[in-house]
Parts: structure tokens; C-alpha cells; sequence
């Protein structure tokens, strides 16, 4: 879903500069889960970034991962394995959306 004529690259990020831009509540079992998981192995998948900066001060927007950078942010990690692309405000939001409803367990109803 990233467009592929835009720039990327692998990188630790610091937490600290990693604000999120569609934030949503998550199971407290699942987060738990996340935490374990992170804890024993590490991430399996880096989080989704694009940089920006605002007042003169750079920041990174979170698009994809908020579980993992919570979970990363709980063990009292300082840094997070990111893939930091160049993508509009506008995609972004897209990206977050489509991986939010890809990962979301729909129940039975609301399939019919």
C-alpha cells in the first residue's frame, strides 16, 4: 500500500518523537499479548512512519504499529525498528485505515 515512487528506508526511531495519528482503543488481553510477545522475541514487523515537522521541530507520524510502539513504549524501550516512508497526510490516513480494518476480528453479524 506504500506507494512505491516514494522514498523509504529501515531506521531506529526514537519514541519520544513518534506522535499517532489515528489512535484506537485495543483489547487490554490483546495488548498484553503484544507486550509477551515483544518481550520474548522482539518485533516481528517494524512500525510505519513519515516524517514531518512542525514549529521547527521534527517528528515522526505514526501510520502503521501502534500496538507495537505502545508495547515498545510499556517495556521502556528508547527506540523502535521503523520503516519511514514520504507519504502525504492525506495517505497516511489511508494506510492506518486499511490496516486497522485488515486486522480487526469481525464477528459473525456484522459479516452477514
Amino acid at each position: 500500500m506504500i506507494p512505491e515512487h516514494r522514498s523509504r528506508a529501515f531506521k531506529m526511531v526514537p519514541l519520544a518523537s513518534v506522535r499517532v495519528l489515528n489512535p484506537r482503543e485495543r483489547n487490554q488481553r490483546v495488548f498484553d499479548g503484544i507486550v509477551e510477545n515483544s518481550k520474548s522475541v522482539g518485533l516481528k514487523k517494524p512500525v510505519i512512519v513519515t516524517p514531518r515537522t512542525d514549529a521547527g521541530q521534527d517528528y515522526f507520524l505514526l501510520v502503521c504499529g501502534e500496538g507495537r510502539l505502545n508495547a515498545m513504549r510499556s517495556l521502556g524501550e528508547e527506540t523502535i525498528p521503523a520503516l519511514v516512508v514520504e507519504v502525504s497526510d492525506e495517505e497516511a490516513f489511508v494506510m492506518s485505515l486499511v490496516e486497522n480494518i485488515a486486522r480487526r476480528q469481525y464477528r459473525p453479524l456484522e459479516i452477514l
